[in-house]
């Protein structure tokens, strides 16, 4: 049984590589490039749902209700985010990720929250201490982010006022995901982080093969 599970749990990771690798694929097509950017938000919504079900967490009260307020806070700073210029700096989402209230895409808050947890997944592999979990996951988005950025700005999904990605945007990613994550750790939540952390290094990957094509 030991042996199907670990298949099993193989399998599901495999399928959300498998995911990423088709859409590397047609993002360096130029006959599905458009295709590929205009299923963005319904490749991250379904890959996210997916996640969700391979982790076992629709039954997880505690983690459902950390899930909702972490959306909505990360959902809310990027409106004031957009609105002031104060949070990551001056900057204006495309019309790539879908649906928006207020100028942000519903799917940013959602996104957000799968890269919090796989930066709270590699961290918990490292430390057990809280704090020490939450600066690793500060340090892991802010990573992410620094290979997103480039390709998300050519890509539409937003771009830069200025031009140039400020270096407040960076500290912005690292204190609000090192809150959130700390907030977790207060909810004392029991998941397993494994399908968290293989969506967070597929995404860093299709990001970093997009920079580098």
């Amino acid at each position: 049984m030991e042996g199907q599970k670990t298949v099993s749990d193989r399998s599901k990771a495999a399928i959300i590589y498998i995911i990423y690798i088709v859409g590397i694929a047609g993002h360096l097509s130029d006959a599905a490039r458009a295709s590929m950017i205009t299923l963005t938000p319904y490749v991250l919504i379904i890959t996210g749902f997916l996640i969700l079900i391979f982790s076992k967490v629709f039954n997880n009260k505690k983690f459902l209700i950390w899930f909702l307020i972490s959306y909505l806070i990360t959902l809310l700073l990027e409106i004031a985010g957009i609105r002031t210029g104060l949070i990551f700096g001056e900057y204006i989402y495309g019309d790539v990720l879908g649906f928006t209230i207020a100028g942000v895409p519903l799917i940013i808050g959602f996104n957000w929250i799968f890269v919090i947890l796989g930066g709270i997944g590699i961290g918990s592999k490292i430390s057990g201490n809280k704090i020490s979990i939450a600066v690793i996951a500060g340090i892991t988005a802010v990573i992410f982010d620094y290979v997103l950025e480039p390709a998300a700005v050519r890509l539409n999904y937003w771009s830069w006022l200025s031009g140039e990605i400020p270096l407040q945007n960076y500290l912005a990613w690292y204190l609000i995901t090192f809150l959130i994550s700390l907030m977790f750790s207060l909810f004392k939540i029991n998941i397993s982080f494994k399908f968290f952390i293989h969506y967070i290094i597929a995404q860093f990957i299709f990001f970093l093969i997009l920079n580098s094509a």
